[in-house]
């Protein structure tokens, strides 16, 4: 069935070999490495800032953090500032009185998706009446966006999408040797409309993406405070480019007529380029290293797709006569022939960019991007198979047979994009969510509150508060501790423990992997007299 189905064919194995390949190193938005105070910690006296430690980069003008009392009444902090990198955000804080407090963030990682995530902390050793985790339920109901944002965020980046291939795609094809389609008033009149869809879509994302950043209402995207905050980020700039190049586009297609064309396909030519490379500069390639590599990969993408795409439309917009005469003859092959080298572009490209994002699809069902990701699998493997058919077709039949199977690749092409859109805003990884660990434990009179936190993989900080039998402030002799999995036979490890006060000791435990680990925390009350407390504490 020519080049084309055996592209087809080669495509729908790769997708399952790439389904069937093993896990290697992983890829996802920022998360949270560490706080201070740390998750679930018991300090002794008042903090004087609370430090977040990301993995990735972080937009540091558009992050939030908010400090609440164990009443869940918000306590005036400064605004968060850039630590010592660009993975730190620090807010300095009043000093505090003893009590449980809760931290409620929300910071957007350099890729441009919004992270957020909340811990609590105790100063002092008394008992409050509410838990950390009661206490961040009461607080956090305002640190995600409504739901009716991130839908109009993902519409907003398909309409920017969309409208760049119809019209990028479309007028590259009409102004490098379609002259005869672009002759038509119905070609023009396309790439109005096409750069009108551009230039909203693109007015959309600029002003939703302050919104979700910060959390905001639909009321938001129209406010020029968030807007500013928005042209502060690396993200928001390039939102703000492809906003501008849209409109120059727009202008460019509103004045094209045959006086006019030759303008029009040198301001496109400059424009389109630069329109398309906003699209990586806001997305995942500004978050990996390195960085121009990524970012060549992901416009190599975009712009084949423009290609294959574009070129569809370009197809339809022919008609039915045009395609039948020996114009619209060459006009087909010409685009078959160039297809025939974007397709393993497209293939290729989408490959490296998935296996940087997830390296592997061992647990590609996982996640709601993983399953959107093999819909859009499916759907790539049916569009090649049409395609195939509209090859042979155009070979034994000519151009005039291959209209209804283009317009099927036409519409597939565009849920795909659809699908792709929406991948956009996911994360491409299972996001683990710190667990942190808090327990008491009475024993032999004794009681025993035990915190772990953040409860993650990697470093944690242990807290161990002791109240002797009958409340004495007599202090223990000592106390120590160690971790094992058993599970895993992971043998016991100990954890150095320091006296933060009295009957007060802390120490850092390292989780390498997770499971359910066994905290064993070894308690010397008087000569002679210890006491073992044991728990659980599963880490995700």
């Amino acid at each position: 069935m020519g080049r084309i189905a055996r592209l087809a064919t080669a495509g729908a194995l790769l997708a399952g070999a790439l389904l069937l390949g093993s896990s290697s190193t992983v890829f996802a938005h920022a998360s949270l490495q560490s706080s201070t105070p740390a998750s679930n910690s018991v300090l002794e006296e008042s903090p004087t800032a609370i430090v977040l430690e990301f993995d990735d980069s972080i937009e540091v003008a558009v992050a939030s953090v908010e400090l609440f009392d164990g009443n869940g009444d918000a306590i005036a902090i400064d605004p968060p500032r850039q630590g010592d990198d660009d993975t730190i955000v620090t807010a300095s804080v009043p000093a505090l009185a003893d009590g449980l407090y809760a931290v409620i963030w929300r910071v957007t990682s350099a890729d441009g998706h919004p992270v957020d995530g909340s811990f609590s902390f105790q100063i002092g050793t008394s008992s409050s009446d509410v838990t950390g985790d009661e206490l961040i339920n009461q607080v956090r109901a305002g640190a995600h966006s409504p739901a009716s944002v991130r839908w109009a965020y993902g519409i907003a980046r398909f309409l920017s999408v969309l409208g760049a291939i119809a019209l990028i795609g479309v007028g590259g094809w009409l102004l490098t040797g379609a002259t005869a389609v672009g002759d038509r008033a119905i070609a023009r009149r396309w790439c109005r409309v096409a750069a009108g869809v551009f230039l909203f879509g693109s007015a959309m994302a600029f002003a939703l993406f302050g919104v979700q950043a910060t959390a905001g209402s639909i009321g938001d995207a129209f406010d020029p405070s968030v807007w500013s905050k928005v042209a502060g980020v690396d993200t928001g700039r390039a939102l703000l480019l492809r906003l501008v190049f849209a409109g120059a586009l727009l202008a460019l297609a509103i004045v094209w007529d045959r006086r006019s064309q030759g303008w029009w396909r040198g301001g496109a030519a400059a424009g389109s380029v630069l329109g398309l490379a906003t699209f990586p500069l806001a997305g995942h390639p500004n978050s990996s290293h390195p960085r121009l590599l990524w970012f060549a990969v992901d416009l190599v993408h975009l712009g084949a797709i423009v290609v294959w795409i574009g070129g569809l439309f370009m197809l339809l917009l022919a008609g039915r006569e045009l395609l039948a005469a020996a114009r619209g003859e060459r006009i087909a092959r010409r685009f078959s022939a160039t297809a025939a080298v974007c397709v393993p572009l497209i293939v290729a490209t989408g490959v490296l960019q998935t296996w940087k994002l997830v390296g592997g699809f061992d647990d590609v069902a996982v996640t709601d991007w993983g399953r959107i990701l093999l819909i859009k699998v499916t759907l790539v493997v049916v569009l090649l198979a049409v395609a195939g058919v509209s090859r042979w077709l155009l070979l034994h039949d000519g151009s005039s047979s291959i209209r209804r199977t283009v317009v099927v690749e036409a519409v597939v092409g565009v849920v795909v994009v659809a699908l792709a859109a929406g991948m956009v805003g996911l994360p491409p990884t299972p996001v683990v969510a710190a667990q942190p660990f808090a327990a008491r434990v009475v024993s032999e009179g004794m009681i025993v509150e035990l915190s772990v936190g953040p409860g993650a993989v990697g470093r944690n900080e242990l807290h161990v508060v002791i109240t002797p039998p009958g409340g004495s402030i007599v202090p223990v002799i000592a106390a120590a501790a160690r971790v094992a999995l058993p599970d895993e036979a992971v043998p016991a490890a100990p954890v150095q423990l320091v006296a933060e006060g009295v009957n007060h000791y802390s120490g850092f435990v390292t989780f390498p992997r997770s499971g359910d680990w066994t905290l064993d925390v070894i308690i010397e009350v008087t000569p002679g007299q210890t006491v073992l407390v044991k728990r659980t504490v599963p880490i995700p």
